[in-house]
């Protein structure tokens, strides 16, 4: 508008907007001005988004513009923070390979693609037109709401919420992603209420996260303490954001700024309640590892004796083997059963136990376990196996010795079956325990208190003759 009243024109429309890199925005050229301009009226028709309208200013140069530059560098920080959060994640998955670690990453995704295009930082890197620009920030921030809505769900602990509670939660990530999502695509058919559908679409969203959170609080949840600190930020950011979008009230764009940095603090300290929980659920995992050790080594040793159980040998003979142990001793005390009728069982659990503290040792090369009832066995390897078993045997005697009030000195038999690794014979278990039985019975019938062996064949194979040389 000149002095004199008269006014010149020029209209824009979305195609020849330029996106700013310093900020939210767009920028169109305004006539030059002369000498005579007294004023440059600038009209928005019909504007989508009351906040860019409220928003709109007029400057000598967009990208140079008062803040501007630290705008840039300030939200280009922002993104930084929230891409060191998705290393943790990959980190945390590859561990725990919980299902709420992926739904952070998603929701970090979708927060890191809002501040980079909501904040423009997109722009100095790439030329997006205005219209697509415009509509991503909103779709991913109702993407990334929804991320936290599941995420809520997933990452309170079991027993917090009720089955009822987490479909909830789930439904509002559904309602968050397809409403205000729709809304924010601002399809032509819908440009006339999706602003308004979009916000007031979010209205009964966050008090309903602020609830759940609460009520996960108010019940002893450790990681909704997490959740009630990182997302305060960034409710109060929303919800500025949501009534200067309803047009309740107009304000500067500064605000923005807040809610990225609010953004960045929820992920970050997100980022640390994933990391209790990596904690908490590794020391769960280790108890329990540790309880079912626990549990198994029980099953495998016998209760009265603290020996390995048949079963052990059994289950494990041709590994054993194969680590070489090849000889194969069966121990059974002598006249056993008297001790039982004359001085009582518990006298007989003493006498069990003197012969597992003489049979124990500490030699790595041979292995003691309980058959049942009053017979051992021995596994041995390395070299003299059979005479490592008779010390063992006769080291039974003394120590049984000690039990009162067994007057009588109790002895044992023994059988032992040296079977080296290229024997011929059959050397399972059960067809060795088979021939140190049947040694040990006799030399039960030899008179007891002694012990009968032998040794299985091996092959031998026979050399080759050299060839007599033609004189």
């Amino acid at each position: 508008m000149d002095r004199d009243g008269s006014i010149s024109t020029t209209a824009f429309r979305p195609d020849d907007a330029v996106a700013v890199p310093a900020g939210p925005a767009f920028s169109v050229p305004v006539p030059n001005l002369q000498i005579d301009t007294a004023a440059v009226l600038v009209r928005i028709d019909k504007p989508h988004s009351v906040t860019v309208a409220s928003e709109a200013r007029l400057t000598q140069n967009a990208a140079f513009e008062d803040g501007a530059l630290a705008s840039t560098i300030f939200l280009a920080m922002v993104v930084g923070m929230l891409a060191m959060p998705l290393l943790f994640d990959t980190m945390f998955f590859i561990v725990l390979r919980e299902k709420f670690v992926l739904l952070h990453a998603g929701m970090t995704i979708a927060m890191a693609t809002y501040v980079m295009t909501a904040g423009g930082v997109i722009s100095a890197f790439i030329a997006l037109p205005i219209d697509v620009l415009a509509r991503i920030p909103a779709l991913v921030w109702a993407i990334g709401v929804g991320f936290g809505a599941l995420f809520i769900a997933g990452f309170v602990e079991k027993g917090v919420y009720k089955d009822g509670e987490r479909k909830l939660l789930r439904l509002l990530a559904a309602w968050t992603m397809i409403v205000p999502g729709f809304a924010a695509l601002q399809l032509e058919a819908t440009q006339s209420f999706d602003n308004q559908l979009y916000f007031y679409a979010f209205m009964p969203i966050i008090p309903a996260l602020v609830a759940m959170i609460a009520l996960a609080v108010w019940r002893g949840s450790r990681g909704a303490r997490f959740l009630a600190v990182a997302w305060t930020p960034v409710v109060l950011a929303s919800i500025d954001r949501l009534l200067k979008g309803m047009g309740v009230y107009a304000a500067s764009d500064s605000i923005d700024l807040w809610l990225f940095f609010a953004l960045a603090f929820e992920v970050l300290v997100v980022a640390l309640a994933i990391a209790d929980r990596f904690l908490a659920l590794r020391r769960e995992r280790d108890v329990a590892l540790s309880e079912a050790r626990t549990l198994e080594e029980l099953s495998e040793r016998d209760a009265l004796t603290g020996l390995l159980n048949r079963r052990v040998i059994e289950e494990r003979f041709e590994f054993l083997r194969a680590e070489g142990f090849t000889t194969l001793a069966l121990i059974d005390l002598d006249h056993f059963k008297v001790v039982n009728d004359e001085h009582g069982h518990l006298a007989g659990d003493a006498v069990l136990k003197c012969v597992a503290a003489a049979l124990r040792g500490d030699d790595d090369n041979m292995l003691a376990f309980r058959i049942g009832g009053e017979e051992f066995a021995l596994l041995l390897r390395g070299e003299n196996g059979l005479e490592r078993a008779e010390q063992r045997r006769i080291a039974i005697t003394p120590k049984i010795a000690e039990v009162r009030p067994v007057p009588d000195m109790i002895t044992a038999s023994m059988g032992v079956v040296e079977a080296p690794a290229d024997t011929l014979s059959d050397a399972s278990f059960e067809a060795l325990y088979s021939r140190a039985d049947r040694l040990l019975y006799q030399a039960k019938a030899s008179g007891r208190d002694r012990t009968m062996a032998e040794r299985l064949k091996v092959f031998r194979p026979r050399r080759m003759q050299e060839p007599r040389r033609a004189a």
